[in-house]
């Protein structure tokens, strides 16, 4: 079988790396100490670091996911296990999450049958469909079978199938070659710089294809922007021949692969210390920027103006102070958990009404309660769901477990579940944590045992997880169970107590005012 070809973005000795998001400062440090080289860098970024304005297209592209939690990662392939390193090292408790499929990837595919909701399904390998879609399909003549030149245009589309096109591009370090009689220009580049833009590319265009100068193209001269175009039609032209004369069913250009990075809390904290040797930071700046718009504006005003006259302990408890005050869910609130899976899929638990804040130590603590629906029955604790069944989670800030105790309607206890979680982060009324994979439970029987294990091990072989959290979960799931058989269910049922005697002497009241 050949090898596919590259994507012709040409290499240099350094890899050009270009971030954008809430985590620009701490990575582009990051990168810096290990022999990386920031282009295309903000405004802000140039000053902190004294760079200079490189406008050169990036073999690594990096930008916030858009929850925010971490961030996207678009790579030449070749750099994918040099970053999956970097993180590692430097972030033990990161998640990785890997696109089966690269961006920009192509194939000849063959065309398998209709997609029930438009379009046509190719197979692009035995294994492998992709969606071609209607618009792509309504103007052409296609039959079952016929063999298809496609590019994935976006690795996650819609119906969970590969998105793809007939419209093949050619992507270099000035321009990117389509397959349209046009020319077009980055956005970001204006005036007359544009304009002659427009101009040359319209002189060197090759006949049957089109032009998009990229960012980088700002910069070049003409003769580099003519000797790039030219580079470009020899790739089409070699691309064209790879796929005439390649089988069915495989890849005859590389891609580039996306990489998910999840910052759990400790990812948070250090990307805080790591900015901090660059500029002034508020502890728990990440989190804040992860929080909301509101909070992002107070933080950048602190740190830039306030952190002047304030020292930043002193700064940091104040911002901590108003956040727990204005900004943390109430008694009362109805709280949305979101029970993240290490693979990316969440599930969403609740929602559920918080009943009591304990805030006796440092970090405060969420008692929630939950009505559960009848049939079936409760995981791990080997219990039927039953008319009644109720349920107290209770959620310490930065705790490294969730703990929900399920009742019957008579409050008889049915069992517990420890849920091994990266450290909890509470957002408005929100709280998130991302799932280990490893369960320690008391079954109805009264029986304490360790669920799952067999799951996080795969995902550490599989590079989701560092081998540190899977040996670091499996005490920790060790430590609970002791805790657990020791003196750790009377510390939790007490704590439950506390709300079955709140829940009563609410509903008490309610009963009184009614009569009244």
């Amino acid at each position: 079988m050949s090898i596919p070809l590259r994507i012709p973005i040409r290499e240099t000795e350094k890899p050009y790396v270009r971030i954008r998001g809430i985590y620009s400062t701490a990575l582009t440090k990051i990168f810096l100490d290990n022999d990386f080289e920031i282009v295309q860098p903000s405004e802000e970024i140039r000053e902190r670091f004294n760079l200079e304005e490189k406008i050169l297209s990036p073999h690594i592209d990096i930008w916030d996911k858009d929850d925010k939690q971490g961030i996207k990662i678009e790579t030449l392939p070749k750099y994918r296990s040099k970053i999956i390193d970097l993180f590692s090292t430097n972030f033990y408790d990161t998640i990785f999450r890997y696109e089966k499929i690269q961006d920009g990837s192509i194939y000849k595919g063959v065309i398998y049958r209709p997609a029930p909701w438009g379009g046509l399904i190719i197979k692009l390998t035995p294994n492998l469909e992709g969606l071609l879609p209607q618009n792509e399909v309504e103007f052409q003549k296609f039959s079952i079978g016929d063999t298809l030149v496609v590019e994935v245009k976006n690795p996650r589309g819609p119906h969970g199938l590969p998105l793809l096109s007939t419209k093949i591009s050619i992507p270099g370090d000035y321009a990117v070659l389509i397959p349209e009689e046009t020319v077009r220009i980055s956005h970001k580049i204006h005036g007359s710089k544009r304009t002659k833009l427009l101009e040359i590319g319209h002189v060197i265009r090759p006949d049957g294809w089109g032009i998009i100068w990229r960012t980088s193209a700002l910069y070049a001269d003409v003769e580099d922007l003519k000797e790039e175009v030219e580079r470009l039609t020899d790739e089409a032209e070699k691309l064209h021949e790879v796929a005439l004369n390649s089988p069915a069913l495989t890849k005859i250009r590389e891609g580039l692969d996306i990489l998910e990075v999840e910052f759990p809390a400790n990812s948070k904290k250090k990307l805080d210390e790591i900015r901090s040797k660059v500029v002034p930071t508020v502890r728990g700046h990440h989190w804040y920027k992860s929080f909301s718009n509101n909070l992002t504006e107070i933080i950048d005003f602190s740190e830039k103006t306030l952190a002047k006259k304030v020292d930043m302990e002193t700064l940091s408890n104040a911002i901590e102070e108003y956040v727990k005050k204005h900004k943390f869910p109430k008694e009362g609130d109805l709280i949305k958990i979101h029970h993240k899976k290490i693979n990316g899929r969440e599930i969403f638990l609740g929602p559920a009404r918080l009943v009591l804040i304990d805030n006796s130590e440092e970090f405060p603590e969420f008692r929630m309660y939950r009505r559960f629906k009848p049939g079936g029955f409760y995981d791990g604790i080997e219990a039927q769901k039953e008319v009644g069944d109720y349920g107290i989670t209770i959620a310490k800030m930065f705790d490294d477990k969730l703990i929900t105790v399920y009742y019957d309607i008579n409050n008889k206890l049915k069992g517990i579940y420890l849920n091994l979680n990266t450290p909890i982060e509470v957002y408005n009324k929100e709280v998130r944590y991302i799932d280990l994979e490893i369960d320690v439970v008391i079954n109805i029987n009264g029986e304490t045992k360790i669920l799952d294990s067999k799951k996080l091990e795969d995902y550490t072989k599989s590079n989701n997880v560092t081998e540190k959290i899977y040996k670091e979960t499996i005490e920790r799931a060790e430590k609970y169970k002791k805790w657990l058989e020791e003196e750790g269910l009377k510390q939790i049922l007490k704590k439950c107590e506390e709300v079955i005697d709140k829940i009563t002497e609410e509903e008490t009241e309610e009963e009184i005012d009614m009569e009244l």
